[in-house]
């Protein structure tokens, strides 16, 4: 016969037994958890498809950078630029920043060498056609999408590439004097919170502006007038595309609509 003792005894013995297996079956879930997460732990459900094509893309994600950018006191040290690029209104009063051609005219194996070669380069501005193949375009989305910032200047060029590059639907409005006011709303925490108040036509050129509604929900007007925006970004995966409406053909290195230009290139 048993003693009452020694089966309590026996009892208490199991119970401590299952409850040490069920510990370290929680330790080990924990584990496998924490080692799938790992690599997407700081990304967005938004973001997941972004996380797959830089597995084949090959471009160093450099997400972390965008804390910085939101920093009025820091600058690109080196842009991508096409040719027609303002290059004095970019470099006004930051005269150390270095400019990189983009082969555009070449071909699309030559833009991915540029692309990789160039890993730390966050920013890149376009003021005309991109004429880029099937494989560019797939790069260079790739390249945005893992971090970077790319910023447009005013055309109707511009913003058809936006919508085939991004799958935008923007849509331009034809003539739209201003002037165009920062948004009080959407402007904080970015760097257009340091801008100006205001922006106007200058010179007799065109100022080329979207419908506010056109924008997706991951876009924010940063000036604009009468439902029309000619300066906003939009987030696209971990990176932005921005949009500065002005030509700047002419434009004085003092006029407003460069310093809008220098706060886009900060995004």
């Amino acid at each position: 016969m048993i003693r009452p003792n020694a089966s309590l005894a026996a009892g208490g013995s199991r119970r401590r037994l299952w409850a040490a297996a069920g510990l370290v079956a929680l330790l080990g879930l924990t584990c496998l958890v924490y080692r799938g997460d790992d690599g997407a732990k700081d990304t967005e459900p938004g973001n997941a498809l972004a996380v797959q094509s830089l597995s084949s893309s090959g471009f160093k994600v450099i997400a972390g950078w965008k804390s910085q950018h939101h920093a009025y006191a820091h600058y690109v040290k080196e842009i991508f630029v096409d040719a027609g690029a303002p290059r004095q209104l970019i470099r006004r009063h930051h005269y150390s920043i270095r400019f990189i051609p983009l082969p555009m005219a070449f071909n699309d194996q030559n833009l991915r060498v540029a692309l990789w070669d160039h890993a730390d380069t966050p920013t890149a501005l376009f003021t005309g056609s991109l004429g880029l193949g099937a494989m560019g375009r797939r790069d260079f989305v790739a390249w945005v999408s893992s971090g970077r910032n790319v910023v447009f200047t005013g055309g109707y060029t511009q913003l058809a590439a936006m919508n085939e590059l991004f799958g935008f639907a923007l849509e331009e409005v034809a003539y739209e004097p201003g002037p165009f006011w920062r948004n009080p709303r959407n402007t904080p925490g970015t760097p257009f919170s340091y801008g100006p108040d205001r922006l106007e036509e200058y010179g007799g050129s065109a100022v080329y502006g979207v419908k506010i509604d056109s924008i997706p929900l991951t876009g924010y007007s940063m000036y604009d007038s009468m439902r029309v925006s000619p300066v906003f970004y939009i987030k696209y995966n971990l990176g932005t595309v921005c949009y500065v409406g002005a030509s700047f053909q002419g434009m004085s290195p003092s006029n407003p609509w460069g310093k809008v230009l220098r706060d886009a290139i900060r995004m």
